[in-house]
């Protein structure tokens, strides 16, 4: 599989586990918001799967899970081989997609192959054009919506980003989070997933679009606001950042 990037072990990006973590490169979306930039635009010195692989034989001792992100990790042909390796080697795997893949998770489901989904869910359907920069993806998003919830462990998460809205930019709302919240009951049928809301942070010259790199965090009191209204909603959610 190809693997664009690598990070050593950590305690952040698998939540109750040791892990590392393999970034693939390539996106089918173009968020203005993402921080992937180099690896979705191919910019990257690629990682051997060789070694990836020796680099959780030095580690076997601590480290008991793998975190594969992106970029779309769905969009790698050899995703799946990749993940059998790490599974003959015991550990756990999360992963994280933007939903656009609904027949890979499903063979993965199938195989029980993930043990842990993130699925980013880009606000409400109505700003998926803006917010993920590509249109085209909404039903396919709503059946990997449906599929999730059957994963061992889960989570879906919204980074509450600047919106590009014709000539202007503005943040996520609480209604547009609201809808959000809503969009997931509907399909998935249940109001009892782990949510995160999580703030954005800028970053120079590593955003897609330039223009988000001078705004500023997504600020304490509308992670609040927003809160306070989703949880009505989906009660497990919770601000992340």
């Amino acid at each position: 599989m190809k693997i664009g990037a690598a990070l050593e072990f950590n305690l952040i990006d698998y939540p109750g586990r040791i892990a590392a973590v393999a970034f693939t490169p390539g996106c089918n979306y173009r968020c203005p918001h993402c921080h992937a930039k180099p690896l979705v635009e191919g910019g990257t010195p690629p990682v051997s799967e060789k070694d990836f692989f020796d680099y959780l034989g030095t580690v076997k001792d601590w480290v008991n899970g793998v975190t594969i992100c992106g970029g779309e990790p769905t969009l790698q042909p050899d995703l799946v081989p990749f993940i059998e390796g790490i599974k003959a080697r015991e550990l756990g795997v999360k992963l994280d997609t933007n939903g656009s893949s609904p027949e890979v998770l499903s063979r993965l489901l199938a195989d029980k192959l993930v043990d842990y989904v993130a699925m980013d869910v880009k606000g409400p359907e109505r700003l998926w054009t803006a917010t993920a920069g590509v249109p085209g993806y909404a039903e396919r998003i709503k059946e990997s919506m449906k599929l999730v919830p059957s994963f061992p462990e889960y989570e879906f998460r919204t980074t509450v980003s600047p919106v590009v809205r014709g000539e202007g930019i503005s943040f996520l709302t609480v209604p547009e989070m609201k809808e959000t919240a809503e969009l997931i009951t509907e399909n998935t049928g249940s109001r009892y997933h782990r949510y995160f809301v999580q703030k954005f942070v800028p970053r120079k010259d590593g955003l897609l679009d330039p223009r988000l790199e001078s705004f500023p965090e997504t600020s304490p009191q509308l992670l609040r606001d927003i809160h306070a209204e989703v949880v009505r909603i989906l009660p497990k959610t919770e601000v992340r950042g």
